[in-house]
């Protein structure tokens, strides 16, 4: 078949390198001057910056699937996290992976959550990683704020902890999104490893890409405008230069508000954006390779992640890179949405003379703002997600949109969309 993919993220990709190698003749188009869609990297300067913050779960099912983890030279954050609150910086860590001691007797005696929800998360972690991912799912489904609070968690142990690690997930402090997502999330990290790849998140696509470069199947810088419709179904797409391409089959692998324009359908509604601060100094604002949690409540900066001190490769030597994620797109110019950055940082390390003297001295790199980083993810909204097949004869779909906002969800749907053409195909 001749088959068009509209979108090089990382569902496109995986969609069209499984067509590809099951003998299709397969064109990926992509608008944009390179692949990778949001999973992307660039070289500023000597240092290696993702489109905004962004890590791997290492236990995610598709990834070990479609990707040779080995070949990455993946970088692992330190299990936990710090907590920053009201000039305190306290470690939570998970006693069952995390091997530093002095990490795991700083959280036993940290006092910014009781021992009762210390004991809690220990509970919690034994018992998904015990269960199946699809036992994990079943049963009726309620908010991430909710299951905690079911679940016997502190008020304290929520607003100090679950807000900023889980709300940076889900680009939601409120914590409104669905359990079954945070049972998913938590069960990834308790299995497996948080990681980037050494020379960037970009790294991913690349190697998920390199089959499709290789045989001349991928054109980059090459907008669809609109779908070829003919004889009730769609037979290829028009090109911003006018241009058409013919084609068996369409998939529509962009981001929703995209597919919506393209395909004139249903797709999961609004948008989480994101931020992200990139700075570089030539001392470290603090040891070790877990990420800074900001628990205060009117918190501008949500969380702070050591990238060069996880992977070296992100900054040349004698420079520590950090990326200051932010939930949202501000509606600030960059000058005054980087002097509220480092308001937070200044306050989180106010009493350390080395950090405060090293974030006035600090270099910044960029400003990354992504306005749909996700779609919300309410109660109850997966089982209506759009299905890779569409009630126009030859269109497709692959991309989160089908699945769940999440790297693993838009490898799957890559997966599932190539499967149903090819079934499609057998009939």
């Amino acid at each position: 078949m001749q088959i068009i993919v509209v979108g090089g993220g990382v569902a496109g990709l995986v969609c069209a390198r499984t067509l590809h190698r099951a003998g299709h003749q397969v064109t990926l188009i992509e608008a944009s001057d390179g692949l990778g869609g949001r999973v992307r990297s660039d070289r500023v300067d000597g240092f290696v910056l993702d489109r905004g913050f962004q890590v791997l779960f290492t236990a995610y099912p598709v990834v070990q699937r479609q990707l040779k983890l080995a070949a990455l030279d993946l970088r692992a954050f330190d299990p936990g996290a710090i907590v920053a609150w009201r000039g305190r910086r306290d470690i939570l860590t998970d006693p069952l992976r995390d091997r530093d001691p002095s990490a795991l007797i700083g959280a036993i005696l940290a006092p910014v959550v009781t021992i009762g929800d210390k004991l809690r998360t220990l509970q919690l972690a034994v018992q998904m990683h015990r269960q199946t991912i699809d036992e994990l799912l079943t049963g009726p489904d309620r908010t991430t704020l909710a299951e905690l609070q079911a679940l016997g968690f502190s008020q304290q142990m929520i607003d100090r902890f679950f807000r900023p690690f889980f709300g940076g997930i889900f680009l939601d402090r409120s914590l409104q999104t669905s359990a079954k997502c945070f049972r998913f999330n938590f069960k990834m990290m308790s299995d497996g490893q948080t990681v980037v790849p050494n020379s960037g998140m970009g790294a991913i696509a690349d190697q998920l890409a390199a089959e499709l470069v290789a045989a001349g199947r991928v054109r980059l810088q090459t907008k669809a405008v609109a779908l070829i419709n003919r004889d009730g179904g769609v037979s290829g797409v028009r090109l911003a230069d006018g241009s058409e391409l013919q084609s068996d089959a369409v998939v529509l692998a962009t981001p929703a508000p995209e597919t919506a324009r393209l395909g004139d359908l249903p797709v999961p509604e609004g948008s989480l954006g994101s931020s992200c601060v990139w700075l570089a100094t030539r001392q470290p604002l603090y040891r070790g390779k877990k990420l800074l949690l900001n628990a205060e409540e009117n918190a501008f900066v949500n969380t702070l992640a050591p990238m060069s001190a996880v992977a070296p490769g992100y900054a040349p030597p004698g420079w520590h890179l950090y990326a200051a994620a932010i939930l949202g797109v501000p509606e600030l110019d960059d000058s005054t949405l980087i002097a509220r950055v480092m308001v937070d940082l200044h306050r989180i390390f106010a009493n350390e003379a080395a950090a405060t003297t090293a974030l006035t001295n600090a270099r910044i790199l960029r400003v990354d703002r992504i306005p749909f980083a996700q779609f919300p993810q309410p109660p109850g909204l997966h089982p209506n997600l759009p299905d890779n097949r569409t009630t126009r004869r030859g269109l497709y779909l692959a991309g989160e949109l089908t699945e769940a906002s999440s790297i693993n969800a838009a490898m799957l749907s890559g997966e599932r969309c190539a499967e149903a053409i090819q079934q499609d195909v057998a009939r």
